[in-house]
């Protein structure tokens, strides 16, 4: 298990207050927002008196997967009973409801949110600095850009940290958008090359590629803020995690040679494993035998607790562009690229069981030193 000796910055040579607006994905859809977002906040902290993360997209939906349903189109759609009794049996509307109502859960626990602000212009003077990220605040396809540029705020207060693109290409209608954008911000980390390789193409300027803030908090850190699943009954698992088509034969092959049975998270047919709250999903992935995912976040959980994992392409619903750009600067870090399982090897990789990590330490020190690096100078706390 890996150790980082962080040093924090000396309180005492700054004698301001620092107050920091943070914007990133909003809503309870997925685990890896909420932790990432959770964990840039607890890194942030280290160098600010006051960290808020700004709700500001509006119209969220209730149910995850369906992001573009308001709850004015859902009163709708009740009012409709033929349709909603078959939206209700198709999607499982209680177990997404009970799911986000414990992501909530954890979230209101952990994550000091501000839901009050209606135009981020009213805010631009509360605040020293904003921060936009981590996870895909920039992504082309979705999101709203030009806040996530921090268009709001005057130009010295706008900062990116591990900022993502997750798409090799910058669709015709939106050049001009991440052309001001990106031209914008004063201070840009990205969290893929490929993403750093976009900034140049648009800005020419070289930013350097910091890790996800998931990866700068120890594994101590995040047992604080996990707990053991109600489904937990002792026994050893395989866990898969998937936000597009999940490759059940290759897996089933597996858990049939090692003979562990599997827990399939998101999967409506088992109400207990899709109802998995975020606490609960850290403490599965730390107690996994071995971890089958798609999922960026599920694979920085696998390394930081030093599981046996596969990552596997994303294919069907939720691949959005080309979104493994991020996986392979994730692997590259530690030496792991053969964790993949893509089509061409049937999702299957030689001996999943067994996995060499080398000297973690040292890779996740040095990232620290880079990211902190890189906020001293950005939030002008040296």
């Amino acid at each position: 298990m890996h150790y980082i000796i962080r040093l924090k910055p000396d309180s005492n040579r700054r004698m301001i207050i620092i107050r920091i607006g943070k914007l990133t994905l909003d809503g309870y859809f997925n685990y890896g927002n909420l932790l990432q977002n959770y964990a840039l906040q607890q890194v942030l902290l280290n160098y600010a008196d006051t960290v808020d993360t700004i709700w500001h997209e509006k119209g969220q939906s209730c149910i995850p997967g369906s992001h573009h349903l308001t709850w004015k189109e859902l009163i709708k759609f009740v009012l409709n009973w033929n349709n909603f009794r078959d939206f209700y049996h198709k999607q499982h509307l209680a177990c997404e409801i009970e799911r986000q109502k414990k992501i909530k859960k954890w979230s209101d626990r952990y994550i000091h949110i501000r839901m009050d602000v209606t135009d981020l212009h009213d805010i631009a003077d509360e605040y020293d600095y904003f921060v936009v990220g981590s996870d895909q605040v920039w992504n082309p396809y979705f999101g709203n850009l030009k806040d996530n540029f921090l268009s709001f705020a005057p130009f010295e207060k706008r900062i990116a940290y591990a900022a993502s693109i997750a798409s090799p290409e910058i669709p015709e209608d939106k050049k001009v958008i991440f052309q001001e954008g990106l031209n914008g911000m004063k201070w840009i980390s990205m969290r893929e090359q490929e993403g750093a390789n976009t900034v140049k193409q648009f800005t020419g300027r070289n930013v350097p590629v910091v890790v996800d803030p998931t990866m700068l908090l120890t594994p101590e850190e995040w047992r604080k803020v996990s707990r053991k699943p109600a489904w937990y009954r002792g026994e050893d698992y395989i866990l898969t995690y998937f936000l597009g088509n999940r490759p059940d034969a290759a897996i089933q092959q597996v858990a049939n040679k090692i003979g562990l049975p599997i827990v399939n998270l998101l999967d409506e047919e088992v109400y207990e494993h899709y109802v998995t709250g975020v606490d609960e999903f850290i403490w599965a992935i730390e107690h996994a035998s071995l971890v089958y995912t798609d999922s960026f976040h599920g694979t920085v959980f696998s390394i930081l607790f030093q599981r046996p994992f596969v990552v596997c392409n994303r294919v069907g619903e939720g691949a959005v562009g080309k979104m493994s750009s991020r996986i392979d600067t994730l692997l590259a870090y530690f030496g792991l690229e053969g964790r993949r399982g893509t089509q061409k090897n049937n999702y299957l990789i030689e001996n999943p069981m067994h996995i060499s990590y080398g000297d973690t330490q040292a890779v996740f020190q040095r990232e620290w030193n880079r990211a902190d690096d890189y906020l001293r100078k950005a939030l002008n706390v040296e």
